[in-house]
């Protein structure tokens, strides 16, 4: 038990800052969004964005044996992510902008995602055997894929109220 302190020490403080940045960034991100609040349609946008540079950028580096992970966690957290947001959630305004419910599973989606990939690429610079592990790399693009995929979903859930609904009074 006393060995697993210095290597949780070491892990810790061998990650750069800019991830401890980032990771103070993030959940200032996903923290704001447990609050009502009314955003611009870009700026809604915006994580979204990211998460699909990300898995591009994952199904670019993954390789041809991982594609269908990748397609299942896609497809499964996108209708995931469709059905996680509730109605009423979100209202097209007059002025454009958008209605926002605040909730905290958001919040939770983004700290599963930054955690997962930590938690991957700690493991992998671990045991760098898990590099040429398939079972490990399925998991993980399937995970990465997953949890990505549910911010698209919802995503697109406000989207159709954004373009098929009338705009609401504030």
């Amino acid at each position: 038990m006393t060995t697993a302190v210095p290597t949780i020490l070491a892990i810790l403080t061998h990650t750069p800052a800019w991830v401890w940045a980032l990771f103070a960034l993030v959940l200032f991100m996903g923290y704001q969004r447990t609050r009502d609040r009314t955003v611009q349609l870009w700026r809604m946008l915006l994580f979204p964005v990211i998460m699909i540079v990300l898995v591009v950028s994952g199904i670019v580096g993954a390789g041809a044996d991982t594609l269908p992970a990748i397609a299942v966690g896609l497809v499964v957290g996108g209708v995931s992510g469709w059905l996680l947001e509730r109605d009423g959630a979100t209202r097209r305004l007059a002025n454009g902008r958008l209605w926002l419910r605040g909730e905290w599973w958001s919040f939770a989606q983004i700290v599963l995602i930054l955690g997962f990939h930590y938690a991957a690429a700690v493991l992998a610079a671990v045991n760098p055997a898990l590099a040429a592990d398939l079972v490990f790399h399925l998991g993980t693009n399937f995970t990465s894929s997953l949890l990505s995929a549910m911010i698209l979903g919802r995503t697109l859930a406000r989207l159709k109220v954004y373009f098929t609904s009338a705009p609401a009074t504030a």
